[in-house]
């Protein structure tokens, strides 16, 4: 016989499992214990080292679940580790290629250690697999933006528009790209959506104030900009802009 260390009953010695909680006999050998030891680290506030070695464990007692790997490049990733995230996610992948998630957060490790490319080929993947991935076409834009292709950054972020029409960020940066392309009139309107929401955003003021003035539309980036600095008088960028329109004879 053997005993369950959870709920105390004793059992034939052939079960692996306890048939009334579903807990292995063997722990040390399960790596379902060990992910969840790593789980419980974290929410219990250890270190997350902790976490790193109880999900090491894990993989390595079932090294082809890609699950399990992507959890690992997860918690080394929040660590800091960036180059082991790599790696972890790009075994995970290469176990299920169809892991759009773990595309996903290969791209944000790919980002952080500044591969852009790599970053916009693996979210490309990531949305090729799941068209509705909202979080991918936002990093899809920023990376695009970043690398100075705004026409693509429009496309992903009006994809995600189109998936999620409230979206406020999604309008900040669409106003940011078309601004870039000195496009004024159509970031004008994407950043007057952004204040309609959210009329205390001081970066969207700031940078509509900017596209009238591009726009040769001086009263209206002054009463903007008025209305920003009413709200936070603190804002040097808004002052330095609002100083130096006033200075504009009529004003």
């Amino acid at each position: 016989m053997r005993s369950c260390l959870t709920c105390t009953k004793d059992f034939p010695i052939e079960y692996q499992f306890c048939p009334l909680c579903g807990e292995p006999f063997s722990k040390e050998n399960d790596p379902r214990y060990w992910a969840r030891k790593a789980l419980m680290s974290r929410m219990d506030g250890e270190d997350i080292a902790a976490s790193i070695r109880a999900i090491e464990k894990a993989s390595s007692l079932a090294p082809g679940n890609a699950h399990l790997l992507s959890g690992l490049g997860n918690l080394l990733y929040r660590a800091g580790e960036l180059e082991r995230s790599i790696e972890a996610f790009k075994r995970a992948i290469a176990l299920k290629p169809g892991y759009a998630e773990a595309h996903y957060d290969l791209a944000l490790s790919y980002y952080r250690v500044g591969k852009i490319h790599l970053a916009i080929k693996s979210l490309e993947k990531c949305i090729e697999l799941d068209r509705d991935y909202l979080a991918a076409y936002y990093w899809l834009g920023i990376t695009y933006y970043h690398v100075g292709k705004e026409l693509e950054a429009i496309a992903a972020f009006k994809h995600l528009l189109a998936l999620n029409p409230a979206s406020v960020i999604a309008n900040y940066h669409l106003g940011v790209n078309y601004a870039s392309l000195g496009r004024y009139e159509e970031a004008i309107a994407n950043f007057k959506r952004v204040l309609d929401v959210c009329p205390d955003d001081q970066a969207a003021a700031y940078h509509l104030g900017v596209a009238y003035y591009n726009a040769q539309k001086i009263p209206e980036a002054t009463d903007v900009l008025r209305k920003a600095l009413e709200q936070d008088p603190r804002d040097h960028r808004l002052h330095e802009m609002f100083e130096m329109l006033t200075e504009v004879p009529g004003i």
